[in-house]
Order: C-alpha cells, then sequence, then structure tokens
C-alpha cells in the first residue's frame, strides 16, 4: 500500500482550497483544477463513510457524471474501473438526470449497501497513491 507524502497532500489541499475559494466568490476554476478536485472529493467522501454510499449521497449529480472522466484524466483507470462497479451497484438504471430525482435514490437497499461497503477496501488500499498521482498530475498542468 502505497503512501503520501504531506508535500503531496498540501499540494492536492493547495488545488483544492482554490477550487472551494472560486466557488464562493464566483471566480473561474480551470479543467485541471476541477478534476484534482472532483477527484479529491470522492477520496475524502468515500473516506469520511468508509464506502462509496457517502460520496454518492453527497456529490451531485454533475460531480458523479465528472468524475470519472477525471480519474482517466489522471491516469487512474483502475480506480475508474472500481468506481463504476461502485455507480452500477448506487444507481442500477443509470446516474439520475437530477440531484431531487438522485436524493429519491439514495435509501439503498441493504445488499445494494453492503455490495458498496464490500468495494471500498480495494479504494481505500489506494488512498496515498491516488493522492499522489494527483499531485504529480497537478505538477504536470501547473495546477
Amino acid at each position: 500500500m502505497e503512501q503520501s507524502t504531506p508535500e503531496n497532500e498540501a499540494s492536492v489541499r493547495r488545488v483544492c482550497d482554490l477550487v472551494t475559494a472560486a466557488r464562493e466568490s464566483g471566480g473561474a476554476v480551470t479543467t485541471d483544477q476541477q478534476i484534482i478536485y472532483d477527484v479529491d472529493y470522492l477520496l475524502t467522501e468515500a473516506n469520511s463513510g468508509a464506502s462509496f454510499e457517502q460520496y454518492f449521497r453527497w456529490a451531485s449529480v454533475d460531480e458523479i457524471r465528472r468524475v470519472k472522466k477525471a480519474l482517466l484524466a489522471v491516469d487512474l483507470g483502475d480506480i475508474a474501473q472500481l468506481y463504476e462497479q461502485a455507480l452500477q451497484v448506487a444507481f442500477p438504471k443509470g446516474i439520475p438526470s437530477t440531484d431531487a430525482e438522485k436524493s429519491d435514490l439514495t435509501e439503498w437497499s441493504e445488499e445494494q449497501d453492503q455490495a458498496l461497503r464490500e468495494l471500498f477496501p480495494a479504494f481505500e488500499d489506494q488512498n496515498g497513491r491516488i493522492t499522489n498521482v494527483l499531485a504529480g498530475y497537478a505538477k504536470r498542468v501547473g495546477a
């Protein structure tokens, strides 16, 4: 299991803080900054609940739609595949069209909840690597 470095964690946090500040002030966010933020948001929410359930419950429909592309953009294809598996469990009929529709679909069955929990350890094992990859991407693109 790869560990993230404090420098890489700080690099990712800096970009995420910039995105948060821009959202609050109406400022611009680059595509690369959004990519880093979206992947880090997945990482943060999934880890805070020890399941993908937490992420799917709190992420917007737009964020849910963007994160797979973001994972692929930073070269985390294996994590994108794992995310896709979790997405299929959470929303077997596809990503809801609106946040209101999503809200109505976040009361998962016991089987769905269990499947989302079972997928999480494979994601959790990659936490350090994901952070290191995001930091490397930030450095490459000057985010």
